[in-house]
């Protein structure tokens, strides 16, 4: 191919054969970066103590990208980057595997940028939005089976407690028979402020855990007493 045909080509006055495209694709791929960033960025890592797990995170998403991505990544655009983060499909986990190549370009480019003054396309790209992860959770028969088990009457309030209120374990560890209020049937959330009438939100007992409660209230100064928890409680007196 000839000087003045490329020339031709580049200028609009006729159409690139199959030939050079061919051609061009090829030197495309061929074409080299000016150094290995990627080993030297993992060099990098290891030098700063990053744990073997995140070291196998930043290899496995950034060696994806450079033998994947159809550009050359040292001179990416932010347009390209883009491109490539919404060719990833959502997968099981909806767009963590998108957000988690975003989360390893966005520290590689830094690197980049800071150590070799390339340009950081990743600076106006914000992370894919995630949604919010359901976990897991136990069902009515479950609890019930898991109270069955136990023989502690102190073990059996703190499953049904622990399974029903959404507390911590070291939230509930801090409730005592006092903090209860019989009356109005609910427990303090801790998180949200030391007192009642001092922000705090009262949570309802439910079903399990509040006939379970009202079953332990003779025992409660026992079981949750101070040899168990290393506090004082005062348990409320059974009626009837």
């Amino acid at each position: 191919m000839s000087p003045s045909y490329i020339s031709q080509v580049k200028h609009g006055k006729c159409k690139p054969s199959q030939r050079l495209i061919q051609a061009l694709a090829e030197s495309r791929h061929h074409k080299k970066p000016p150094r290995d960033y990627l080993k030297h960025f993992l060099d990098s890592r290891k030098a700063m103590g990053c744990s073997p797990c995140t070291l196998r995170f930043y290899m496995e998403r950034l060696a994806k990208f450079v033998s994947q991505a159809d550009f050359y990544y040292w001179e990416a655009t932010p347009q390209q980057v883009e491109r490539y983060l919404s060719s990833i499909p959502p997968g099981r986990n909806g767009l963590g595997t998108r957000h988690a190549t975003h989360s390893a370009l966005r520290v590689f480019y830094r690197w980049l940028h800071v150590g070799y003054s390339l340009n950081d396309p990743m600076v106006n790209i914000r992370a894919p939005i995630m949604g919010k992860t359901i976990l897991p959770a136990l069902t009515k028969e479950q609890v019930e089976y898991l109270i069955g088990v136990v023989e502690s009457p102190r073990d059996k309030a703190i499953i049904s407690l622990f399974t029903e209120s959404g507390l911590r374990l070291s939230e509930l560890a801090k409730i005592e028979a006092s903090d209860i209020d019989w009356q109005s049937r609910t427990i303090p959330n801790p998180r949200q402020g030391p007192q009642r009438g001092s922000g705090a939100v009262w949570q309802p007992l439910r079903g399990i855990s509040e006939a379970m409660a009202r079953c332990l209230q003779p025992q409660w100064a026992r079981y949750l007493g101070p040899e168990s928890l290393g506090r004082q409680c005062n348990a409320p007196e059974a009626k009837g």
